[in-house]
């Protein structure tokens, strides 16, 4: 909806996820970890069930706004990846881990275009909120995160049923 002043108002309620919505690429994994990784074997169905995140708003043209707010369950590991575009976030709820750094709700970063970056979720999972000048961005993970994509593995296995029920708890709350 917008008013006469360009004023747009969003709501919650109808914010689709980032896969729905277009707005993030499906990630491109550089040099062979894909291949090593499918040669690990299946991996946990709970893989997914750790992570959810909305499409909040997402302007018009490729250089609008956009805005995702992103739950990840206790101990997800987001690892090291990076964005064709800059991103500020900031901790709403819960704490993080990057490198030696523990975030708090409050506490927030920024991220430059092509940076790579990758961080865990705390003992109570985290809330992000994801601020971009870009309606679309792509997702790269470089080559030799073998470690810690077999660390989000493991996680899965062992924090996947809570994932699953704190994941439900969340999806209403944002309805």
């Amino acid at each position: 909806m917008t008013d006469k002043q360009g004023i747009k108002l969003f709501r919650g309620e109808d914010a689709p996820n980032l896969s729905e919505s277009g707005t993030m690429s499906a990630p491109v994994f550089e040099g062979d970890d894909r291949a090593v990784l499918a040669a690990d074997g299946p991996r946990s169905p709970n893989l997914l069930t750790g992570n959810l995140d909305e499409v909040v708003y997402r302007g018009e043209g490729d250089d609008g706004m956009s805005l995702v707010r992103a739950w990840f369950g206790p101990h997800y590991v987001l690892p090291r990846h990076t964005h064709d575009g800059d991103c500020l976030y900031y901790v709403v709820a819960g704490s993080l881990k990057m490198g030696s750094q523990e975030l708090q709700a409050g506490d927030g970063f920024f991220v430059p275009c092509n940076a790579p970056y990758g961080y865990e979720a705390g003992p109570d999972g985290v809330v992000v909120l994801e601020f971009r000048q870009r309606t679309s961005f792509g997702i790269q993970v470089p080559e030799g995160q073998l470690a810690g994509l077999r660390r989000l593995a493991a996680a899965a296995e062992a924090y996947g049923d809570d994932w699953a029920e704190r994941r439900d708890v969340v999806a209403r709350a944002a309805r």
